[in-house]
């Protein structure tokens, strides 16, 4: 397997009247040997584009791609020694699925015992060593994915490419195959690039996190292709580095309550907008001290926001708000509260009746898990 590293890559398309459109501006990554990268963002911020300049089925604008120490910028996309996985399977209706992943093999002149060989070794890995003389058409979406994805492995290349695979599956078969491509990395030690537009597929695969979102640029008017933060999952969910990353990762998404700061002897006070029902005591934030008297926005996950029992002891992070809906989702139950200013939803394990909507309740926020955002850069205050 190998390395791969993106330097200051760009891809821009002409565009009309002189305005070039930046589908990826400044795109800095280096991929480690044997790492699984996700590529992750809103439609339209340049993943799949980064991801076809790394296969070679996009030229590079500006910039350099390496594969190992080997600078691929003008090698053709067969010589590069990778494996793409598209999202419409692109499988042969007319061939066999043994035949669908001999094929590549085939074309390179591979002796028929060495084609036989890998194709049973994969067959074995993926599960489909009853359904080799079945056509396409005889698969199911979840089927023909795999053999999409043997179709890769047989090629044994230097680096897999995922461009989103499994969008056109069901929810459930969206699960099975997420957790069979984790066991194939894990099996192969492979090093993988992964693009998905869905955070759950992100978090629960990748060791990093790439990030991405299409950014306005003031000068052009138009919008492009940007690195927001690159980083572990777990260090992307209670790490953000701004706003967009904030919001983006975590279902339900994490509440942001516009406020204001003011200082209580050596204590930080926050206190939301309009006349909303939230005040909380962040204590003594060194990094907060310089927003006294400023606006802010203050974000906080769904879990970190939770229903008070009866009889528990308020503390001075509670706040009543007027229960707008209810959704029991059988361990946990999702509250969307109206505090007055904000909608926020309350993640909570209690057992409460529909009944409740329109009810006043005491929510209590862990203020230790709180963040605050400058509201006009979006980056978060440290």
């Amino acid at each position: 397997m190998a390395k791969v590293t993106l330097n200051h890559v760009y891809k821009i398309y002409p565009g009309d009247k002189g305005r070039d459109v930046t589908a990826v501006r400044d795109f800095n990554l280096e991929i480690i040997d044997r790492e699984f990268v996700v590529f992750v963002g809103p439609s339209g911020c340049g993943k799949s584009t980064t991801l076809r300049m790394v296969a070679g089925l996009e030229e590079i604008s500006k910039g350099d791609i390496f594969i190992g120490e080997r600078r691929i910028n003008d090698v053709p996309p067969k010589d590069r020694d990778i494996a793409m996985v598209f999202q419409n399977y692109a499988l042969y209706p007319h061939m066999s699925v043994f035949e669908n992943m001999a094929f590549g093999l085939k074309l390179r002149k591979f002796p028929k015992a060495e084609i036989q060989k890998r194709v049973n070794e994969a067959a074995t890995i993926l599960g489909l060593e009853q359904l080799l003389d079945r056509k396409p058409k005889a698969l199911s979406g979840g089927q023909r994915q795999r053999v999409a994805v043997g179709r890769a492995i047989v090629r044994q290349p230097k680096v897999f490419l995922f461009d989103e695979p499994l969008s056109n599956l069901d929810a459930k078969m969206r699960v099975q195959m997420r957790t069979e491509i984790i066991k194939l990395h894990q099996r192969l030690q492979a090093t993988m690039i992964y693009v998905t537009h869905d955070q759950v597929e992100a978090m629960t695969m990748g060791t990093r996190i790439v990030v991405m979102d299409a950014v306005l640029n003031p000068e052009t008017g138009l919008k492009e292709g940007v690195v927001q933060q690159i980083d572990a999952p777990l260090k992307l969910y209670n790490e953000p580095a701004n706003l967009f990353v904030a919001g983006f990762l975590g279902s339900p998404p994490m509440n942001f309550l516009k406020g204001t700061l003011r200082k209580e002897g050596d204590q930080v006070i926050f206190k939301e907008m309009k006349g909303g029902a939230v005040e909380l005591n962040l204590g003594s934030r060194p990094a907060a001290m310089s927003y006294v008297g400023k606006d802010v926005t203050l974000g906080i996950r769904p879990e970190n926001c939770d229903l008070v029992p009866h009889g528990k002891p308020l503390s001075k992070n509670t706040f009543q708000a007027v229960v707008d809906i209810v959704e029991p989702m059988g361990a946990e139950t999702y509250f969307y509260l109206q505090t007055g200013a904000h909608t926020v939803i309350s993640r909570s394990h209690a057992e409460v009746d529909q009944r409740e909507a329109g009810h006043r309740l005491l929510f209590e926020i862990q203020v230790e898990r709180a963040h605050l955002f400058d509201p006009q850069s979006g980056l978060r205050i440290h």
